[in-house]
């Protein structure tokens, strides 16, 4: 047993689910993966879902009848607000192939910019914008595929940038690639898919789905490579993303860092995606876009995607039927540069091998997490009940020893505006050890710093997750870590209007750890997790008196309180300790609480099945030796929320005896 708290082990990184690249509009085709390459199915939900607490690990309507391509489109419309009309081909502009090998034939020569998807250079294929607004967007692609007067291969995306719904459609696909080879034969005047008498060949949208557009297409509805980017100066006929510009459709070094995902239909229910987060080299990467893996009816794409796939390949030395890398065809990432760079090439490899590694560890969860890379859930369908934002920290409830630094940091997104998270954010679980040596003088995660903290913040307007510790001048320690997740206010209950949802943070610090007992008002008519458990927060367990942190709510009165010893038993020492809880309010709305500051130092029945399913529970505080750990930091301190064998929604703690024993509080919020 280790009761020396600075003794808190360093080095590790987030684990989640979600991952995603810069856009290339694939857009849908995908090549087939072979499914020997392919993952098989997890026997737990993959890392970073949100599992509803029904027990059954399957939160998404995923064994829906199919929807014919007239309801498709119906649905679509519903949920985008634009529709797709009919439209012709031959009206796009003209995607350069420039510098085209004199005399070439498709799929054959080469040229300064060929397409990603079959990789080859495609003249005389269209691109346009069929409609756009300032939410939402469809966007066309032609491929001729040496078609003549006919194309090979039609697709188009529907997208709402403020909803995140979205939609593919792909027509049958020919040309001399495909086997058999045969002669594209799709006309150019192309009927829109709501018209049942439309005679354009579109693939049902079972068919689609089967194509799995999401493997390429994890990050974002949109990949945005150097083909579809010629245009990003054309006037109408511009890729999303891809211009320089400040509007609503351009934003090219910030398009798709927070842009919501969720894609419509019944045959697109079990798509997810998962964007990936990197500690150290391949950080850069993930500075101006996401990268994504993801994952179909539970099964990974484990070469494909932004993050396996699209990084390395957009850095590499050479590409298939592309033009030697010069000022005429520069490579592909970074923007600017013009030739292969050995540095940058490592960066996307280091992102590509992290990828690897959350799927690896998505399959089993027992083994250590990957240290210095996670992921969290960015896209899902869009029946799906849970917030589509859940990531693991270091693990859920233990993480490996380590003597170093381990920051570890995954985005959760943008909220509605500058004053709102993107939902209610708190932790499903929590492990320690939670401990501080450093003085109140250094700043948080400073090289100076020693100790560690997890907190949920905003930066920027950007939010995060984040597990650090850095016990680099003692042994090694285990770095804290959990679940957090944020539920869409639009699926809790009573909210009336979730544009007036503000979050404000409170804190209650103790900088030398000299107060005894300290609380902070939050208010009335609120919601309020604990967010943020940093440094000394509690250290001794006695059975009259154990050390408190949490957020409790006595007559509808929200309280941020601690409570610890003076003289904590030896080794222990007092120290810096802060708590942070963010707010959350909403015009009008009073938060029911089915379930309200549980605790146990075991395991407890929080909610019954089937109430489960219209509840979000989460941990409210914690108290006892959270300093602590056992069998040199290999079992650490934790508090899980979890669905029992009778899928009732229960609360365990560890270790529940000794006298470095540790207990939680919970609280459950009423969904919709």
């Amino acid at each position: 047993m280790n009761r020396n708290q600075w003794k808190g082990r360093g080095r590790r990184t987030a684990i989640a689910g979600t991952l995603t690249l810069g856009s290339v509009v694939v857009f849908a085709a995908c090549s087939s993966e072979p499914e020997s390459s392919q993952v098989p199915p997890a026997a737990v939900p993959p890392l970073g879902t949100v599992q509803q607490a029904d027990g059954t690990g399957v939160e998404c309507d995923e064994n829906l009848p199919s929807d014919s391509l007239v309801e498709y489109a119906r649905k679509c419309k519903e949920a985008t607000g634009v529709d797709v009309p009919q439209f012709n081909c031959d009206n796009g502009t003209p995607v350069p192939e420039n510098h085209m090998t004199p005399g070439a034939v498709y799929p054959n020569g080469n040229c300064d910019a060929p397409n990603v998807l079959n990789k080859v250079c495609d003249p005389g294929s269209k691109f346009q914008v069929l409609v756009q607004t300032n939410d939402a967007t469809v966007v066309a692609h032609c491929r001729k595929k040496g078609g003549g007067a006919f194309y090979g291969d039609v697709a188009v995306i529907q997208y709402n940038q403020r909803n995140g719904a979205t939609c593919f459609y792909q027509s049958q696909v020919q040309g001399p690639e495909q086997s058999p080879p045969n002669s594209p034969t799709l006309p150019a005047l192309v009927s829109a898919p709501s018209n049942s008498a439309g005679t354009f060949p579109w693939q049902a949208p079972r068919d689609t789905a089967a194509i799995k557009c999401v493997r390429c297409h994890d990050n974002g509805p949109f990949v945005r490579s150097p083909y579809l980017a010629q245009l990003r100066n054309e006037p109408i006929n511009r890729l999303p993303g891809t211009n320089d510009g400040a509007g609503r459709w351009d934003q090219r070094f910030s398009w798709n860092r927070t842009l919501p995902y969720n894609f419509v239909g019944n045959d697109f229910q079990s798509w997810k995606s998962f964007a990936i987060s990197v500690s150290g080299q391949g950080s850069g990467c993930l500075d101006c876009h996401r990268l994504a893996i993801s994952s179909v009816a539970g099964v990974f794409a484990s070469s494909l995607g932004t993050a396996r796939a699209l990084g390395p390949f957009a850095t590499d030395l050479s590409q298939p039927h592309k033009n030697p890398h010069s000022p005429d065809s520069p490579i592909w990432m970074k923007p600017g540069q013009v030739y292969w760079s050995s540095s940058v090439g490592d960066e996307a490899n280091a992102v590509s091998t992290c990828a690897g590694k959350v799927i690896g560890y998505a399959l089993d969860p027992s083994s250590p997490p990957p240290p210095g890379c996670g992921s969290v859930q960015l896209g899902q369908g869009n029946t799906c009940r849970g917030a589509p934002i859940r990531a693991v920290l270091n693990g859920a409830t233990k993480s490996e020893p380590n003597p170093g630094r381990v920051d570890t940091i995954v985005p959760l997104g943008v909220g509605s505006s500058g004053d709102a998270a993107p939902g209610f954010c708190h932790w499903r679980t929590i492990h320690g050890p939670f401990w501080q040596t450093s003085t109140s003088a250094v700043p948080l995660a400073d090289p100076k710093y020693r100790g560690s903290f997890n907190r949920i913040y905003n930066q920027d307007g950007l939010w995060f997750a984040r597990s650090f510790s850095d016990a680099s001048d003692g042994p090694a320690n285990a770095p804290p870590g959990g679940t957090v997740e944020c539920t869409r206010y639009d699926e809790i209950v009573k909210i009336a209007n979730t544009a007036t949802c503000l979050s404000k943070l409170r804190t209650l610090t103790d900088a030398f750890g000299s107060t005894a007992t300290s609380t902070s008002s939050l208010g009335t008519l609120v919601a309020v997790p604990l967010t943020g458990l940093i440094g000394n927060i509690a250290q001794a367990s006695n059975t009259d008196f154990s050390d408190v942190l949490g957020v409790f709510d006595p007559a509808g009165q929200a309280n941020l309180y601690q409570r610890h010893w003076l003289t904590p038993p030896a080794p222990i020492l007092t120290g810096y300790l802060k708590g942070e809880a963010w707010v959350n309010s909403c015009t009008g709305w009073t938060p029911e609480y089915p379930v309200r500051d549980v605790f146990t130092d075991s395991d407890i029945q929080l909610v019954a099945f089937p109430d489960t399913k219209n509840v979000r529970c989460f941990i409210s505080g914690v108290t006892g030796a959270w300093s602590s750990t056992r069998s040199n930091a290999t079992v650490q301190p934790f508090a899980e929320i979890y669905t029992g064998a009778a899928n009732d929604l229960r609360l365990r703690v560890a270790p529940g005896t000794g006298s470095d024993r540790v207990g939680a509080y919970a609280s459950c919020l009423r969904l919709q």
